[in-house]
Order: structure tokens, then sequence, then C-alpha cells
């Protein structure tokens, strides 16, 4: 009788607050669970777009780990891993209970003047059920309180719950089913919103002390069983007790700088248990200060007049100075031209991870060596050894504007290829090839989830050599050394699955070749035309299979879309990395679409083939590029083999991510990044071999960093409009 008094006092005040909404504004805080809520509870508020968040949350028996981000401005997505340490993970584990699931919220109205900012959100989307739950939450700032009132279905419906109100329109809501004996990762759309409901809620008050809050909640949790499944943490068990459902927290957040953050959070959960949640927060879309600064600079004037009439010792001079500048400023030149009233430079480059700033710079050396007849200065960035994209620029404006500012990238005109006049000269970089090069750079790799450890990981050292034999053509080896892991461990794994163990054997490859040969291959790329790009690659191809094959893109003019097919035939390595093959081996074939959609730099790719384990079907890839140059995505498998012949999971899965190593950089450049990719399981069917980098991703690299010919986002008025990129100056 006294809880239910005190949950009517409590709502009675939120209610009673005059509404006045102001221009406070204060940090937003996570969950327990990841996403931006209260503690237990969600709300309806969401973090600035683009935001990366990754963190630790404890409150016995339970303790997270969560990464959030704001993938779009209306939706946020959570990858959480739980662990309840009251029971083991299974009979006779040394490891305790885990759980992983991922949550969807989404904004469907902005906060008014009078109406609140309103939300839906789905937890454990197509997990095991374990903390499954719906809901619908409002959020309104009045004075210094931010206030939030919702109504959810499953794990939020613990406590007086009543009738779901959709029932009385749908009848198969009135009843909310278990998911027990399911293999986990399909989604059951007819749960969602199903069962009874009830209310949830609370508030944060906000401050005068910068970005420090106070939370305040109604917990509505359901802790006596967790739904569908027979794993209990019950309220008489020896671990846990809920004395209340009334929740606290006091909340802070640490500026590191202009783009870091840190979040602490302490409170006290259940009337009974210390709470503890710690953050660190980035945005994706935050450029920051640039690394480099081109400066002002006046360009020296040439006192050739044409280089096809001047006398071969200016001719050697001027093209060895050339070579040598821009090898000075970090370029490596392959091929110069002299044709007509343009100068030309093939060149590559890895300093500047905007296109933009290699542009200027190379422009200027390019615009200080060219001859008095020269009108037009062309840089073409050679990737790998073929062409990916061309800029032109008129030397008049390079020396007119470089005196005052960099050069944008709005004033080069891209992809116009001038026809070759009769009197062309091309000089060759004849101290390019062949060479030579290495480097020995840490690599870590592991697992997760697995019925013994947590975690399993691996620190290693990996040489990295390259042998550029001609354009295009190149030999590359990749060497592990094992430095140091926690394998011994590592005993066992039951695969699962009808399917051959194409990448089941995981376990095999990296216990037994804890050190080995990653990577032995040449590849040769090279370009049959302007917009056919084609690869080749032979050898040791990967740590799991070599073979040989290759693969064909097309990549029109306007690259918003693009046509690939590849095919490779490929034998299982042995399992210690060595030289040895297994008996395994198999065709592979795809048949790829990709496309640029307008729609917050949005990329979707669609492969339909033949994969690893011989079965048939399609992946589905689709990703978002933020304005810092880091990708997010996420990738599904759908093919012939149904959920019982993929095994546990249902079907193939992955989510990565791709994070320019220039954001860790603050008085240099690269164009380096490095990559994470993450499945929730390791399975099977849907698998491919990976051949050393996509040529799309080749292709596309230099051209992504430029804002200029890239379709333009969405909006209503270019929906009439229609959609274009911005002009090009024609020459």
């Amino acid at each position: 009788m006294l809880k239910k008094i005190s949950l009517l006092i409590f709502f009675s005040c939120i209610v009673s607050i005059t509404v006045y909404a102001d221009d406070y504004s204060s940090p937003y805080f996570q969950s327990t669970y990841g996403g931006i809520g209260l503690i237990e509870t969600p709300s309806a508020r969401f973090l600035d777009d683009g935001e990366f968040v990754f963190g630790i949350s404890s409150e016995e028996v339970y303790n997270r780990l969560y990464s959030s981000v704001q993938i779009f401005p209306w939706m946020e997505a959570t990858l959480k891993y739980t662990e309840g340490t009251s029971r083991p993970y299974m009979k006779g584990s040394q490891q305790t209970w885990k759980d992983k699931g991922i949550d969807f919220r989404f904004l469907l109205l902005k906060e008014r003047d009078n109406f609140p900012q309103i939300a839906m959100g789905i937890t454990d989307f197509g997990g095991t059920g374990a903390y499954a739950s719906e809901y619908i939450v409002g959020s309104k700032k009045i004075n210094n309180f931010d206030l939030s009132f919702g109504l959810g279905w499953g794990r939020l419906a613990g406590k007086n719950t009543f009738n779901n109100p959709l029932g009385h329109f749908i009848e198969s809501k009135k009843i909310r089913g278990g998911e027990k004996g399911t293999l986990g990762g399909l989604v059951s759309f007819g749960r969602l919103f199903s069962g009874d409901a009830a209310f949830f809620g609370g508030l944060e008050y906000l401050s005068p002390i910068d970005n420090f809050t106070f939370k305040l909640e109604y917990d509505s949790s359901n802790y006596s069983r967790i739904i569908g499944l027979e794993k209990r943490f019950d309220e008489t068990g020896d671990k846990f007790q809920l004395d209340s459902r009334f929740n606290y927290s006091f909340n802070y957040r640490m500026n590191l700088g202009d783009r870091d953050k840190l979040d602490l959070s302490l409170g006290y959960v259940r009337g009974n248990t210390i709470y503890l949640n710690a953050s660190v927060h980035s945005n994706l879309n935050f450029k920051g200060r640039p690394s480099i600064v081109l400066g002002p600079e006046i360009l020296r004037n040439t006192n050739i007049d044409n280089y096809s009439t001047t006398n071969d010792n200016w001719k050697k001079f001027l093209t060895n100075r050339i070579f040598r500048e821009m090898a000075n400023v970090g370029f490596v030149t392959h091929n110069i031209f002299f044709n007509g009233d343009e100068l030309a430079a093939e060149i590559s480059q890895g300093r500047f991870s905007k296109t933009s700033q290699a542009l200027d710079l190379a422009s200027r050396v390019l615009a200080s060596n060219a001859p008095k007849n020269i009108e037009h200065i062309t840089i073409i960035n050679i990737d790998q050894g073929i062409e990916t994209i061309r800029s032109t620029i008129r030397k008049g404006d390079i020396k007119r504007i470089v005196r005052d500012q960099p050069l944008e990238e709005e004033m080069f005109s891209y992809d116009i290829y001038r026809p070759l006049e009769n009197d062309v000269t091309v000089i060759k970089n004849d101290f390019l090839y062949p060479n030579f090069s290495w480097e020995i750079k840490p690599h870590a790799l592991g697992t997760l989830q697995h019925q013994e450890k947590f975690y399993f990981w691996q620190l290693e050292a990996l040489i990295h050599t390259e042998y550029a034999i001609k354009k295009g053509l190149t030999f590359t080896t990749d060497i592990g050394i094992d430095i140091a892991n926690n394998y011994r461990d590592y005993t066992y794994h039951v695969p699962d699955g009808e399917l051959y163990h194409v990448r089941q054997n995981r376990r095999l490859y990296l216990t037994e070749g804890e050190s080995g040969l990653r990577r032995m291959a040449i590849d040769y790329v090279f370009g049959l035309s302007t917009n056919i790009k084609a690869k080749l690659s032979a050898g040791y191809l990967e740590w799991m299979y070599g073979g040989y094959g290759g693969e064909v893109l097309y990549l029109p003019d306007n690259r918003r879309w693009a046509l690939g097919l590849e095919a490779f035939w490929v034998k299982q390595r042995d399992f210690d990395q060595r030289f040895g093959f297994q008996d395994y081996e198999t065709v592979t074939g795809f048949l790829s679409y990709y496309r640029d959609i307008p729609f917050y730099d949005t990329r979707l790719k669609i492969s339909m083939g033949k994969f690893l384990g011989k079965d048939v079907g399609a992946h589905i890839d689709i990703s978002r590029r933020f304005d810092t140059g880091a990708r997010v995505g996420a990738i599904v498998a759908l093919t012939d083999c149904d959920s019982q012949c993929v095994g546990e999971g249902s079907f193939n899965k992955w989510i990565y991510f791709e994070m320019p190593m220039d954001l860790f950089f603050i008085s240099s450049s690269t164009r380096q990044k490095t990559g994470y990719s993450w499945s929730p399981l390791t399975k099977d069917a849907g698998t491919k071999v990976e051949s050393g980098g996509g040529l799309y991703n080749l292709v596309t690299d230099a051209s992504d960093e430029l804002d200029i010919i890239s379709q333009k986002s969405w909006s209503i008025k270019k929906i009439f409009n229609g959609f274009s990129t911005s002009p090009r100056e024609s020459i």
C-alpha cells in the first residue's frame, strides 16, 4: 500500500509542475543499458548526430559493457553485453552467465513549446529475448527539470501492469508469448508491443553546476523472470532483492576536448544496490581543427616558354625538380604529362586524409614548375596502380588564390579528360619500379563470449612486406609473430549448423597458428577503360584460404552507382597457417550492385551469388559515412541455408566501422584507416573469402573525401526539384 501511495505522489509531483520551457541546456547521460535515458528506464532524448559512446555499468548482480552510436539524428543503436554474476554461463562452466543484445530507438516527434519529445524503442532486437521490451516515451523540459513518462511492454511491464491497450484493436497483442527453444537471432514481429503494459517515468534535475544532473525514476522493470527464458534472478534469490521501485543517481560530465567527453554516474537502485556508470563520448561528425593547414605562398615563375621546344638539359632539370619536390612533400610521382597547354602528374599519397589538401599541395608544385604556355594543371590520383580521380584547375587561379588562402575542393573540376595533343610528352619515373618496402605494426585479434572465457585475445607483431614489380602489380606478405595471448584455456568450441565449417573452426586457426603466414599473394590492379577497373589475385589470400580469382568493376562518370563481378577458386588452408592445405575447396562468385543513396551519405551494397559454404543467397550491406570520414555499417546474409541449417543465431550478420587514423593526430595527418567488425556468433553461412580489399572501396576512397562530387542529402525542396551534384566547370 505504501509503494502505491509513493507512486501516486511521485507522478502527481511531475504533472503538477507549471509548464515553462526555457533555454537551459544540459548533457544527456546513458542509462544502465547504454542508450540515453534515466537509469533503468529510457527517455525520449537523443545525442548529437554522429555521437559515438563506449561505456560500462554495474549494479549487482548485473554488469554491462556497451557501445552506442547516434547513427542518424532520429535513430540510436546500442550494442550491449550483460553479465549476470549469480549463475554460470552453462552447467559446469567457470564463466558467469552472459547475454548480448542490440537496442534501437527512434525519434517520432521533436519537442515543441507545448508538446513533449516522443520516441519509440525496441530492446534486444533479434536477440535471445532475455531483455526484450518495447516502449513509447515522451520527454519534456520544464524549468530545470527534464521529465520523462512512458508506456512499456515486455521487460518494462513488471509492476502495476494492465491489459495491453493495443489488444482492443489487435487480438494477438493481448498475450505475450515466450521464445523458449528458439535459436535466437530471429525477429518475432508479432511479439512486439504485445502482452501486458505498464507505466514508467522519472525526472532529471539540471543543476546550476555545469554538466551536473540528478536523476530520479520509477522503475517498472520485470525482475522476477527474464522474459521468455528459464534464466532467473528472482526476488527471493541469495544475491538479488528488490526493496524499492525508485532509483536515483548523480551524474557529471567532464569535457576532455572539443570532441571528447567522459560521463560518470553514481546512484542507488532497487533500494539496496549501488549503481555505477562510466562512458566516453566522441563525435564522428566533428571534424575539429585540421591537423595541417597549408599557408599562403607566392609561387615562383619558370623561364621556360614551352617544354616541347626547350633543350634536353632544361627538360631533364625541370622534370627531375618536379619528381624531387613531389617527394619532398610526401607524394610519389608515377608519370608527368606535357599535353599542349596542360601539365598533368600521376601521384600516389598517404599523407593527407582529405583529398583536397593533397590536390592543393600537388597543384602548387606543378604550378611553380609549369612553363609559360601551360594554362591548366591536372592531378591524377593513383591508388594501387589505377586512376581513382582526376582534378583540374587553371594555373593562374592557383597562383592568385594561394597568395591568400588554401585551395578548396570546389575550385577544381573533376574527371575532365582532355584529348592528347600530337606533341604530348610523357616522362616516366624510372626509379619507381621495382620497389621493396616493409613495416612492422601491432595487431590484435580475438573472440568474444566463449563458454569458457568472455574474451580470448592475442597481440602479435604483423610484419608486412610489399614488392611493387610495376604499376599495379604487387607481391605482398603478412607474417604474424605472436607476442602474447590467453589461448591456454581456449580448448574447445562446439560448431553447429549443417554446412561444412568454413569459418567455425576459427579456434583451431587461432590456437594452432599463433604465429604464421597470414597472407602471401600477388595482386594486379589495372584499368580496362576509364570506367572499368579490374583486379586479379593469387596465392594465400587470407589466413584460412588460398586460391586465385578476380574482380571487375564498372563505375559510371557520376559515381552514384556501380556494378561488380567477382569469382574465386579457393581451398582451405591448414590450421597452422603455414603452407599446407586441407581437402575442402569450392568456387565462389558474386554479382554486386553499389548505390550511394542521397540520405545522410548512406551507401547500399547488394551482393548475390555463391558463398564459401556452397550456400546461395545475398549480402545486404548498408552503411553511413560521417563528416570525419568514419563509416558505420551493418551486413545481413540471407541464403538458402535456413535457421535450422545455420544453427544458433538463425542467420549471419555483422556490424562494422572504419575510423580515419587522422582523428588521432594533432600536428600531422595520414590517410590510413583502422576498422573493426563484430558478429554475434561465428557462423558458416553467408561468408566470403577475404581477398585483400574490395575493388569498389579502392576506387571510391579518394572521391569519398570530396563533398563537391558527392550526391546531396534529401530534403523536401530537393525531392521536388530533383537531385544533382554541384556543377562542374567545363574547360
